[in-house]
């Protein structure tokens, strides 16, 4: 761990609707429900979450109440899972009518007795979380970073120490590693136990993973070596510079994290086998302050990524830029953190392009389609924002550049940071795998439901 402590030494280290009318039930304590409204539709629930706030009212269609039911004969008990569809009480209307509503004795939950005979409790923990104001705590947000903000966050990305990380009776730093990967998109484990100088058999990264989850297996195995080797099946099996580019892009699901476990990586001179990472969500953000129209090209133009080698005949097309959909956390555009889904940007593995390939010259009559001539000025849009995205991640400024030390685990997130390497000389050994984000995302919530209480 000796280079990124070093590193981390110099650069010092971030519905409420309309209440129908009908029956209504009154009572107040801190905490508690303090009053139900409920017709054939709908049921309004007025409620205090501390001393000191004014009460919340919100306002739940009965379909919804009735649906989220977790009822002994709505759920399965042991997987948990429901045993009803949303249809069959839109083909009964009466089992979305509630018969009886009673607010519990210690007012800390809403018993309904529904038309079809179902009854459960809700408990206020349910209405505050659907209500919009539950105390769980929130994802956190991506930021993002240049190759100064990165340096100076250092200290919390490379504090996660193997043995601590991988302690099945204390999540701490696990749960720490998960905050770094989502809101800086990498982190590091260091002080990774060596592995053995024979062959070509690691473990740790594998452990590191399934600390974490389940490992996302490709054509490339399960795991796999990045070294230099003859007749290479991809470039990062060689010894010459990498560019910047993101990984397996070719296929439908792309893994959404890479690990990469430095096992030798100190031969040669000290820029030899350098690691390149640039945070490619900032470099979308610049394009869009920039210059608005290239930026919605790069959301539009496909770009073709191939890969046809053996037997493997892989191809997809994407746009650079893939956003979410607007939500009341990124419906302020300027919000690029989670406004940006992911980007796609691999030219080692790109095709060429089947969109806006066509031109018209000056004075000439051509015989090319209206609707292909009107995809060549989207192209020119497009070309411009490629870039302007281009010469931002090419700057120093933007580029988090580090020889991995050896035993060193490195994790980033493959659809928002772009990694390169620098060409090399000697041996350099880095074992790798992946995991999808939904692994990541499971980890988190889990983990976030016991912190946060």
């Amino acid at each position: 761990m000796k280079g990124l402590s070093i590193v981390a030494k110099r650069y010092n280290s971030i519905l409420s609707s309309a209440i129908p009318s009908g029956k209504s039930f009154n009572s107040f304590f801190p905490n508690t429900i303090t009053k139900v409204l409920f017709n054939k539709g709908a049921t309004t629930i007025t409620f205090t979450q501390a001393e000191d706030q004014d009460p919340k009212t919100v306002s739940f269609s009965n379909l919804f109440l009735r649906d989220s039911s977790r009822s002994k004969s709505s759920i399965e008990a042991s997987s948990g899972q429901k045993l009803f569809t949303t249809g069959e009480l839109l083909l009964n209307p009466k089992s979305t009518i509630p018969e009886i509503v009673e607010v519990t004795e210690n007012k800390k939950g809403l018993y309904i007795k529904w038309g079809d005979g179902d009854e459960y409790t809700y408990p206020l923990n349910f209405i505050s979380r659907y209500a919009g104001i539950s105390e769980n705590a929130r994802e956190p947000n991506p930021v993002l970073w240049d190759k100064a903000l990165l340096k100076s966050n250092i200290r919390e990305l490379v504090s996660i120490d193997f043995h601590s990380f991988m302690d099945i009776n204390d999540s701490d730093k696990l749960y720490q590693t998960l905050i770094n990967m989502k809101k800086y998109g990498i982190s590091f484990i260091t002080n990774v136990p060596k592995e053995a100088t024979t062959g070509y058999d690691s473990w740790y990264v594998k452990q590191i993973a399934e600390r974490i989850g389940h490992i996302r297996h490709t054509f490339y195995g399960e795991t796999f070596d990045v070294i230099n080797k003859p007749m290479a099946e991809n470039i990062a099996y060689t010894n010459v510079p990498l560019p910047l580019h993101q990984d397996l892009l070719y296929l439908d699901n792309v893994p959404g994290w890479q690990l990469l476990h430095a096992i030798k990586n100190s031969s040669g001179p000290s820029d030899s086998g350098m690691n390149l990472f640039v945070d490619s969500f900032n470099a979308a953000r610049y394009v869009r302050d920039v210059d608005g129209d290239a930026y919605e090209a790069l959301t539009h133009v496909p770009i073709n990524y191939i890969y046809n080698r053996d037997d493997k005949r892989y191809f997809q097309s994407r746009p650079l830029v893939a956003e979410n959909e607007i939500n009341a956390d990124n419906i302020n555009t300027a919000n690029y953190s989670t406004l940006i889904k992911e980007i796609n940007y691999s030219p080692p593995f790109q095709a060429p392009f089947s969109f806006g390939i066509w031109e018209k010259p000056k004075g000439s009559e051509v015989s090319t389609p209206v609707g292909k001539m009107t995809q060549r000025l989207l192209f020119k849009d497009f070309a411009r924002g490629l870039s302007v995205f281009e010469k931002f991640i090419r700057a120093p400024e933007n580029t988090f550049r580090v020889k991995l030390p050896e035993n060193t685990c490195v994790i980033f997130n493959n659809r928002r940071i772009l990694h390169a390497r620098t060409a090399f000389e000697g041996e350099r050994w880095l074992k790798g795998c992946y995991i999808d984000d939904d692994t990541v995302q499971s980890k988190y919530r889990l983990l976030a439901e016991k912190y946060t209480k």
